[in-house]
């Protein structure tokens, strides 16, 4: 875990996700508005407004109904696994916007699902790998569109 993040309490946890959201959320509209790229803008735009849902989300979560979080089983295509990592620029194309916003969401994934393996707390736990498992979901679904969208293509 490249960054280290103690997770004290269930609100130090979401509260840190909620941080992480809006940073993402920022990142991708202000990707959205300089791109050259109207297909670029597009994707951008899209991943920010998911981004702001999943801060809204977060904010109204309900630790009593973590014991209840169902965890997705879909398969995993792991393409962020070998992907390499890609520092945000102006002139992204698509396949790269799609590969830089996988890699985001691994990062996320990771870092939650670490920190769910060095705490003691049952409750702080469980909210870690639901906030993993979530992040893992973001993860598939662009990896989804980039198999669909980018490896079809080529």
């Amino acid at each position: 875990m490249n960054q280290e993040k103690k997770f004290i309490t269930l609100e130090d946890v979401v509260t840190f996700a909620v941080r992480r959201e809006e940073i993402a959320h920022r990142l991708y509209q202000d990707a959205a508005l300089k791109t050259n790229s109207i297909s670029s803008r597009k994707m951008f735009e899209e991943l920010a407004r998911e981004e702001l849902g999943h801060k809204h989300s977060f904010e109204k979560l309900d630790y009593s109904r973590t014991e209840q979080y169902i965890f997705a089983e879909h398969p995993d295509m792991q393409l962020a696994d070998y992907m390499v990592e890609l520092p945000f620029r102006e002139e992204m194309t698509y396949d790269e916007i799609l590969r830089f916003a996988m890699k985001t969401e691994e990062q996320a994934y990771k870092l939650y699902l670490a920190a769910s393996h060095i705490t003691s707390d049952p409750k702080l736990q469980k909210m870690l790998q639901v906030l993993a498992d979530i992040e893992k979901g973001h993860k598939q679904r662009i990896e989804a569109i980039y198999d669909e969208h980018v490896m079809t293509e080529n």
